[in-house]
């Protein structure tokens, strides 16, 4: 299958070096960017970034679009005539509908549209997406090339807003939990490196008790809980600093604006 990149930025790059990590021939990816070269790490994967969108997409089976939103149009408008009937054109922008995208290709014919809303971690295919499509077939082509990357949730595009604030910026809230647990672990002395592998792999310990056991998480809270215990204290005392309210409002201020 051959697939085309258009935007070979931080996500357009996470997704290349995902596809590749996943199976995907780097050369099978054809990559473009504005401006001449491939950078190191896109390099380094096997993958070659030219600067001929037109090129890029002759006899493509799949187009992903990872430009700017506000690009959108300007980079799909001159393909219509290049993309055979069948491809699948598959947009990462923000904000982009469907409806736009069918508009900017109005000219193209048989093309399939779909929308995915990814985060970075696709690059080691734990990443998160939201996927929505125009039809059944433009679905599957989209979920199944997703899902070789991490969770692939199939949504409408009224819930993409949503997945954008879960699993976009939600990625960023993560770390920046990781980063308050490094800190912490610092002030008890631990080296900062240390602290720092040691709670990332707590919080993925975490994530795998509730992603394996299909359990709601505070299940696993009172697993770990004795009463009178540390964990209950050090919880207690993280809730009246207002723990959850702080993520639940930063999460809700992370949404887009309509």
């Amino acid at each position: 299958m051959k697939i085309a990149i258009l935007g070979a930025g931080n996500m357009g790059g996470a997704i290349a070096k995902g596809l590749v990590r996943s199976g995907v021939p780097a050369g099978d990816i054809a990559l473009t960017r504005t401006q001449p070269g491939t950078p190191e790490d896109l390099a380094a994967a096997g993958l070659s970034v030219g600067t001929d969108n037109r090129a890029a997409v002759e006899g493509a089976e799949v187009v992903f679009v990872a430009v700017k939103p506000w690009l959108v149009s300007a980079a799909l408008q001159p393909l219509a005539g290049a993309l055979r009937a069948g491809t699948t054109v598959i947009s990462v922008a923000a904000g982009v509908s469907l409806a736009e995208l069918r508009e900017d290709l109005s000219r193209a014919r048989g093309v399939r549209l779909a929308r995915v809303m990814p985060n970075t971690a696709v690059v080691l295919c734990c990443g998160v997406s939201g996927v929505a499509a125009e039809s059944p077939e433009a679905l599957e082509v989209a979920r199944g090339l997703m899902a070789r990357l991490g969770l692939a949730v199939a949504l409408p595009e009224d819930k993409f807003g949503a997945m954008t604030a879960l699993s976009g910026c939600g990625l960023a809230h993560a770390l920046r939990f990781l980063r308050a647990g490094q800190e912490a672990g610092l002030e008890m002395g631990v080296p900062a490196r240390m602290a720092g592998e040691i709670f990332a792999q707590v919080m993925r310990g975490a994530a795998e008790l509730v992603l394996h056991s299909g359990n709601h998480p505070e299940a696993e809270v009172d697993r770990v809980c004795t009463p009178g215990g540390l964990t209950i204290k050090g919880l207690n005392a993280m809730e009246r600093a207002g723990f959850t309210g702080a993520v639940v409002e930063g999460l809700l201020a992370s949404l887009p604006e309509k």
